[in-house]
């Protein structure tokens, strides 16, 4: 039982890591209610605003975090 429980957390941790990677290096991702597409007509996609790219939750959760450490200090 002990190698499985050590697999699943290292496991979780490369998962965990190779996220915060991906949201340090690429913090835009695709849009998911209008994936990119450019609108047919002259409404934009109220979640992107037409540009196609939403930041990810990791990068949400990271600027909060900044938000409230920096008004925390003041």
């Amino acid at each position: 039982m002990a190698p499985l429980a050590l697999l699943l957390a290292l496991s979780l941790i490369v998962v965990t890591l190779g996220y915060a990677g991906m949201c340090a290096a690429s913090p835009f991702g695709p849009c998911r209610r209008c994936v990119g597409a450019r609108p047919t007509s002259r409404r934009l996609c109220h979640r992107c605003h037409g540009t196609g790219l939403q930041s990810r939750m990791g990068w949400r959760l990271v600027t909060y975090l900044q938000r409230l450490n920096r008004d925390s200090t003041r």
